[in-house]
């Protein structure tokens, strides 16, 4: 009696194993049934590849019988306003998806020959693009101007020469006098004598002449 109890417990559980195998299979039937494809278009080994620009992202998957699929994607689940094909009938389906913005979640669906759709049970696969769409500013690098320092005899220099140097004296010896003369003098290029500093009307009375020279001289050598 103990025997037969341990048999019926057997086959009862083999039942139940059959029972679930044949569950699942008609499970996964009714999926495909519902979303309107048939299982030689299923979409297998379906995988989502984004681009490093952010900008793109390909979709690649295989089917067993040659069809030809598109992809319908976009940011928003209920609606997606792109689409991208096959550019032929094919087993192996590589779709490459355009116009994506840069760190964006996408969302997306599978159509076969227009009306067998797989889209993950509603849920619409997904994916996430790469990069940011932060602009970054350029950078501008500003030269450090370099300004010359001046010594203390240099600038002493200067002031001499400014305040010693005219317009009436040929401080190049070139035959003529001119601006030239002037700016040679004032830059210290040529550095003027007591004489030539004399020249001009030192006594400021409105005529030039010896005595100016004679003047200037004497107040030089005091």
């Amino acid at each position: 009696m103990k025997g037969k109890v341990n048999l019926k417990t057997i086959i009862i559980f083999a039942i139940l194993i059959v029972v679930i195998v044949l569950s699942v299979l008609l499970v996964g039937k009714a999926k495909t049934f519902l979303s309107g494809a048939t299982a030689d278009y299923e979409p297998q080994n379906l995988l989502a590849v984004p681009k490093e620009d952010g900008k793109t992202a390909m979709v690649s998957w295989t089917t067993d019988k040659e069809v030809k699929a598109s992809v319908f994607y976009g940011t928003n689940m209920a609606s997606l306003l792109l689409m991208a094909e096959d550019v032929e009938v094919a087993v192996d389906h590589n779709i490459l998806l355009t116009n994506l913005k840069s760190n964006t979640t996408y969302y997306y669906k599978i159509v076969v020959d227009n009306d067998n759709i797989f889209d993950n049970g509603g849920m619409m696969y997904n994916f996430k693009t790469n990069g940011s769409d932060e602009v970054l500013e350029p950078v501008v690098t500003i030269e450090p101007t370099l300004v010359p320092t001046l010594t203390a005899s240099s600038s002493s220099s200067s002031a001499i020469s400014s305040s010693t140097c005219n317009r009436t004296t040929d401080y190049n010896k070139d035959g003529v006098i001119n601006s030239v003369d002037y700016i040679s003098c004032t830059k210290g290029i040529i550095t003027p004598t007591a004489e030539d500093a004399c020249a001009g009307d030192y006594n400021k009375d409105g005529v030039t002449n010896s005595l100016d020279r004679i003047k200037c001289l004497q107040d030089t050598k005091r």
